[in-house]
């Protein structure tokens, strides 16, 4: 099992596209003053999860304070490619097999209506953030082969998911190099940077406070709430924590399901979409292989590469390992798709990810600790389960969880 302690390894490493977008990265955050505070909810983590969580919380009138040790925006959701899937890593196929077909009907479903909501989210708040809807490109591989493809197709219609089948030859009409694969709308594309310090500014404006950059330290656990100290002498007490510290654990939170794992991305200039772009709509690109290449592109007209994925989270070796990961990531793209394997990248980046066995978030109450709540999302479907979290996480705070929120327990079968 893989852990992190707290912020002891650098969870990213080179500048992401992201980052370049938006200059408030690089600037040096304000330090708030030293004092005690106290709320309904703690959140610790502002990146996209607690962002989203923030949100959710301040909406339905609860005090929150946000705690990170980085400005908002500024760790692990900076590398992300922000693929809004409502496909999981697993295919239903896999799911299947794995927990029948009922469950993985509803899970893929979810998923879906968590995408829409999203964009309805992103629509009704009037965030900028380049949202846009996109199908899915799922292209056959080592995982997956043509017939796979096809059964799983044949899965898909009989759970009233539409979509298309393409053969060799209806890829090649496309301009893409492939056996076989789908292609099914209500996925989506985002800025993450932009969607998460959106979010944080409403909940801000709704009377949230966020200290940053501030290390939580001890966390004491009572019947009656949470307190929490931070290195630098903050005091916050709360009825409710909530872990949203993606790939930073601290160690009363079991993490069994859990492993980190290390992927690379690179964004080419803009405007080489135009020339690069045969695949239908703007579809987010991604193979049945292991590790598997994803394509996509940006509101700017670049293409975004990334995959390559590593069993490892040591960031000495992560950086040693880049120009030869950036070299297959175009070697891979070209053999998809032959006008980006020439490309030179603009941007290049890698980060840690967390991947779980059954390819599901952790979510859900801490067993043993009545207080803490938890939102990790992993995987692929890293934004699309942070914004689930903010909806199963209100729901169990409201006394009626969710339907669905034995899926995601940490204490799940």
């Amino acid at each position: 099992m893989t852990r992190l302690d707290d912020g002891a390894t650098r969870l990213r490493s080179g500048l992401s596209v992201w980052q370049a977008n938006d200059a408030r990265l690089r600037d040096a955050p304000e330090r708030p003053a030293v004092g005690v505070y106290e709320a309904d909810i703690a959140i610790v983590g502002a990146g996209i999860t607690g962002a989203f969580l923030a949100e959710k919380f301040t909406r339905e009138g609860r005090r929150v304070v946000v705690l990170d040790r980085h400005a908002p925006a500024t760790g692990s959701t900076a590398a992300s490619t922000a693929m809004l899937l409502w496909e999981l890593d697993s295919s239903l196929l896999e799911l299947e097999s794995r927990m029948g077909l009922d469950a993985a009907a509803r899970i893929a479903r979810r998923c879906r209506r968590q995408v829409a909501g999203i964009g309805a989210l992103v629509e009704s708040s009037g965030i900028a953030a380049d949202f846009l809807p996109r199908p899915s490109l799922y292209l056959a591989g080592d995982k997956l082969d043509a017939a796979d493809l096809r059964e799983e197709h044949r899965i898909r219609q009989h759970l009233g998911f539409e979509g298309l089948y393409f053969d060799e030859g209806e890829l090649a009409a496309r301009g893409l190099i492939g056996s076989a694969g789908l292609l099914y709308p209500g996925s989506a594309e985002v800025d993450p940077v932009k969607l998460a310090r959106s979010l944080i500014a409403i909940a801000v404006a709704r009377g949230a406070r966020v200290i940053s950059p501030t290390v939580a330290a001890v966390y004491e656990h009572t019947a009656k709430g949470v307190t929490v100290q931070t290195r630098d002498g903050n005091v916050v007490r709360v009825q409710t924590l909530v872990l949203a510290s993606g790939y930073e654990m601290p160690d009363f939170v079991p993490a069994a399901r859990h492993t980190l794992c290390t992927s690379w991305a690179i964004a080419t200039p803009p405007m080489i979409a135009a020339a690069c772009e045969p695949w239908p709509d703007g579809a987010l690109v991604w193979e049945a292989s292991d590790p598997y290449l994803y394509l996509r592109t940006t509101a700017d007209g670049r293409v975004i590469i990334g995959g390559e994925d590593e069993d490892f989270s040591d960031p000495a070796r992560r950086d040693e390992l880049t120009p030869q990961k950036v070299a297959t990531l175009l070697a891979k793209a070209g053999k998809r798709c032959p006008g980006l394997g020439s490309v030179e990248p603009e941007f290049i980046w890698s980060g840690v990810f967390g991947e779980t066995e059954d390819s599901l978030p952790m979510i859900g109450r801490v067993p043993g600790r009545a207080n803490c709540l938890v939102a990790y999302g992993y995987g692929g479907n890293g934004i699309t389960f942070s914004a689930m979290a903010a909806q199963l996480l209100a729901a169990e705070l409201s006394g009626e969880p969710d339907e669905d929120a034995a899926f995601y327990a940490l204490d799940r079968d």
